[in-house]
């Protein structure tokens, strides 16, 4: 268990805090870990929805019952979560960047997800609004050796940001390419992501590409316009479009632990449109893993590679048939670095 300090001082006569005070802060921060925890999750998986509670059980804080700071479990279920660790060093980032100057352009660049970036913005907002100046509140964050001041937000700036610019985005998105014909027997093209009908355009010369791709998953390319719920609306101006038919993970996550790859782990993909299942696969280690739903497809291939990771990568190969050794050295041909 790795520990750090989240304190916050009363700058009044009265140095007592408030519990009610403490209380919004730390919910500030717990809802500040758990959505940048999610938005790593969510960008690995290319999940559709939120994701699912036993994946982000890990990213629960605790009070260290020996010194009353704040702490987190290095381990998710039985197992350990490089994940937490990374998701810790981005929350004391954010705190740290936010809190500069650094600007909203810095939220930009290090979460590409208009719909996280806008979540986490929410929570730095509301975060800054309990440690307004006058309230007389500071709060101090960093190791337990030394501390940082976060510095408010401006909030009408931050709210102004949010309003041009933090729901939309260049970027890619996953989807089924569906069309019908006009009475002018011209191609009218729709896309759905997951459950959702969303709106398409293409920017000139790229419609062309698209009739090889109707009835099957495509990458597309454009401009990503999004909801005030993070719903995605729209993708316009799209400059790209391609078949999806392979999924590339470098960081493989499930409820009981999470295990970084060492090389890409490069998975089949394929949509059969009769029965509406997608499919994902990688032979070398027998995953196939079928699932109407994306999302559970997904998330299903990563709980396989963490049950055979743990069931065969660390076995002595006498205890193993040929076939099991066979998995055991593709699993470290993915997890180990070479020497």
């Amino acid at each position: 268990m790795t520990s750090f300090s989240i304190n916050v001082r009363s700058e009044k006569d009265d140095k007592r805090i408030p519990i009610a005070v403490a209380s919004d802060i730390m919910f500030d921060i717990q809802l500040l870990l758990t959505h940048i925890g999610e938005s790593f999750i969510s960008e690995e998986f290319g999940l559709y929805s939120r994701p699912a509670d036993p994946l982000t059980g890990r990213f629960t804080l605790y009070i260290d019952p020996d010194s009353g700071g704040m702490s987190f479990r290095t381990s998710a279920g039985s197992g350990q979560s490089v994940l937490m660790d990374k998701a810790m060093k981005m929350l004391l980032s954010t705190l740290e960047k936010m809190g500069s100057g650094s600007g909203t352009y810095w939220m930009e660049d290090s979460f590409k997800d208009p719909c996280y970036r806008s979540v986490i913005l929410y929570d730095l907002m509301r975060l800054s609004e309990h440690m307004a100046a006058e309230r007389g509140y500071t709060l101090m964050f960093g190791s337990e050796s030394a501390g940082t001041k976060f510095t408010p937000l401006d909030i009408e700036k931050a709210g102004s940001f949010l309003d041009k610019n933090s729901r939309s985005a260049q970027g890619s998105v996953v989807g089924l390419l569906n069309s019908v014909m006009t009475k002018r027997n011209i191609p009218l093209y729709g896309f759905a992501v997951g459950d959702s009908r969303v709106k398409i355009s293409f920017h000139h010369g790229t419609e062309s590409a698209a009739s090889q791709y109707v009835d099957l998953p495509v990458t597309v390319k454009g401009t990503l316009r999004y909801s005030d719920q993070g719903e995605l609306l729209e993708v316009s101006d799209i400059n790209s479009i391609g078949l999806f038919d392979k999924k590339t993970f470098m960081h493989m996550i499930s409820a009981e632990r999470d295990v970084p790859l060492t090389k890409p782990l490069e998975a089949a993909v394929a949509y059969d449109n009769i029965t509406s299942t997608w499919k994902i696969g990688y032979p070398d280690l027998g995953i196939s893993i079928s699932n109407h739903d994306w999302d559970a497809a997904v998330s299903g291939f990563h709980d396989y590679f963490v049950f055979l990771f743990d069931n065969y990568s660390s076995k002595d190969d006498n205890e193993l048939s040929e076939e099991e050794r066979e998995v055991k050295a593709s699993l470290n041909s993915l997890t180990m670095k070479a020497e």
